[in-house]
């Protein structure tokens, strides 16, 4: 997601080779000038065409980090305030790139900065341990006022599921769909240890690395590990670990993205409980999330909300009208 020295320089490269062939190729062919103009006025069209996205980054990174995000992160997010000072620098420039990115549309519901920042933290947390990673299947989060039935509609019979969050299929390729109520849940340790924007994106995880492979710091052999471990779960169900829920058991995509918001949010339980199953998310993710949570955490700072205060979701109702109940009953 992020230009370093090294990927601009090999992005540099490879735009300078392919306006070269079409130079080269024009020249093997400049008996003929009306193809050997056109390929010279081609070549430094390419050769801007191929830095593009790579020149709009490094711009984006430079940008100042926003006052208002930042206040975001420090109040809501325990991951990122446990970072040491270079690596907060790092996740702010890709909350930057992927905010520059990637569209975060409310329906019937507004959206601020917290559910921006938010959301892009969701997505920033699952692969800050990867440093050349892209969600090439994304292109924009829906955030819906509740949650949703299985035809993404708002309003629903009751009898259908309550659906927090879903990556799009089909028609919905490239869009993700949050449940805002349940983002911001999410980022409240003393609620419960559940994180839908986690989830979500640890499910976008998985289908990149089906579609582009793995991320470098990934060893197969870890992979392969992880595949029998799963497999010898789903076979047996009914003696599932009782400190994970019971949503987990659904296939092998939800067990993996429930475990992945156990190991960002509760890491030191699963450690606890489970050392081998902690230790495959460690090297799966690149990351130590009990260390990083424990040795450098500081007081944790909430926005506390009373029961008649305005909720802050924006509906306009008081908070124990609105996502004060939805998040009792989650």
């Amino acid at each position: 997601m992020l230009v370093t020295q090294k990927s601009n320089q090999n992005n540099r490269k490879q735009a300078c080779v392919l306006a070269s062939a079409v130079a080269v190729a024009a020249a093997v062919a400049g008996w003929f000038w009306p193809i050997l103009l056109l390929a010279l006025s081609l070549s430094p069209s390419i050769y801007w065409m191929v830095r593009r996205s790579c020149l709009r980054r490094l711009r984006v990174m430079k940008q100042a980090f926003p006052a208002s995000w930042e206040q975001v992160l420090q109040v809501h997010v325990a991951f990122f305030r446990s970072l040491a000072d270079p690596e907060k620098k790092r996740f702010r420039e890709m909350v930057l790139v992927f905010l520059d990115e990637v569209r975060i549309t409310g329906i019937r519901t507004d959206i601020d900065d917290t559910i921006r920042v938010l959301v892009a933290a969701s997505a920033v947390i699952p692969i800050f341990g990867f440093h050349d990673w892209e969600y090439h299947r994304l292109g924009e989060v829906l955030v819906y006022p509740d949650a949703f039935g299985e035809d993404y509609q708002t309003t629903r019979d009751a009898a259908e599921p309550n659906i927090f969050g879903m990556v799009g299929l089909k028609h919905l390729r490239g869009v993700m769909i949050l449940s805002k109520p349940a983002l911001l849940a999410g980022f409240d340790r003393m609620l419960n240890r559940e994180n839908v924007g986690i989830h979500e994106f640890a499910h976008l995880v998985e289908l990149e690395e089906v579609e582009h492979g793995l991320p470098p710091e990934v060893p197969w052999a870890v992979v392969k590990h992880w595949v029998q471990y799963v497999a010898r779960e789903l076979a047996h169900p009914a003696s599932n670990h009782s400190y994970i829920r019971n949503y987990a058991y659904q296939n092998e995509n939800e067990f993996f993205a429930v475990l992945a918001e156990y190991f960002f949010k509760s890491p030191d339980v699963l450690k606890t409980k489970d050392p081998q199953l902690y230790g495959m998310l460690r090297q799966m993710f690149h990351q130590d999330t009990v260390s990083l949570l424990k040795l450098r955490l500081k007081p944790l700072q909430r926005i506390r909300y009373g029961r008649n205060d305005p909720c802050p979701c924006g509906s306009g109702k008081k908070y124990k009208q609105c996502c004060l109940r939805k998040v009792t009953c989650m």
